[in-house]
């Protein structure tokens, strides 16, 4: 069989204001992994000017060390030139991600992503996937981790930290039980604000009876939240539905 590889790829690209019309240059590309599947799924510039990285790997070599089974969290640290600082991985003997990746006041990381696995790095499944919360220091070894969800499948897509030190995450769920209330019948935005040691404060479900998925949530200047993602639903919390997707506004 025909194994698929997939390396990471970031390009910095200079910008110049010359002219609209101009093609910027690009000033570095670099690949990242091994010769397993490597896939990024987030970046954010970082305080001293290099960039934070969260993704998936397979990799058992390359650039990728201490992976356990079927594809872990994986994090790379690289400075503003592009060069590997460190790596980490995260995970169990099952499926595990990550899929959004922040700075942290303390100059630490947080991550979100999910967790199909019961063993290794974590510590309690509520079922099948699970939202999994990754709090790493500045070296990225993780100070603590906690699983979110009942017995269906959740999947944490944006996490943000928060004013108060702690944090805002979504994804999807369709649970209706564990730490789960409200799903309104299927896939449904599921939000959950965190304090700093990850235990839960509050969750929301939203969205209707068809399919309702988050994509990023940000903070507002008035100390709420904004979300953005799509929705198939005509019902429930939609209020303005346009055709077979929509993003849900309310």
């Amino acid at each position: 069989m025909m194994k698929m590889y997939i390396l990471f790829i970031l390009v910095s690209i200079h910008f110049q204001i010359i002219s609209s019309a101009q093609i910027p240059d690009i000033r570095w590309e670099k690949t990242y992994g091994g010769s397993g599947d490597d896939i990024l799924l987030d970046i954010t510039q970082d305080s001293n000017d290099g960039f934070i990285t969260c993704g998936i790997s397979d990799s058992k070599d390359g650039d990728v060390t201490g992976t356990h089974d079927n594809g872990d969290a994986w994090i790379a640290k690289i400075t503003a030139n592009g060069k590997l600082q460190w790596q980490k991985s995260y995970g169990g003997s099952i499926y595990d991600g990550g899929t959004s990746v922040q700075k942290t006041v303390d100059r630490g990381y947080i991550i979100a992503g999910y967790t199909f696995s019961n063993d290794g790095d974590i510590l309690f499944n509520h079922g099948n996937s699970d939202f999994w919360i990754i709090k790493v220091d500045s070296d990225g070894k993780m100070e603590w981790n906690k699983t979110l969800g009942g017995s269906g499948y959740e999947d944490a897509f944006s996490i943000q930290q928060t004013n108060d030190g702690g944090y805002i995450t979504t994804g999807y769920s369709n649970s209706v039980d564990g730490d789960v209330t409200g799903n309104h019948g299927d896939y449904d935005y599921w939000v959950v604000k965190l304090n700093s040691f990850g235990n839960i404060q509050w969750q929301k479900s939203f969205g209707g009876s068809g399919f309702d998925f988050p994509n990023s949530i940000k903070q507002t200047t008035d100390g709420g939240y904004i979300i953005a993602g799509l929705s198939s639903s005509t019902d429930g919390d939609i209020s303005d539905h346009h055709d077979d997707r929509n993003a849900l506004y309310n």
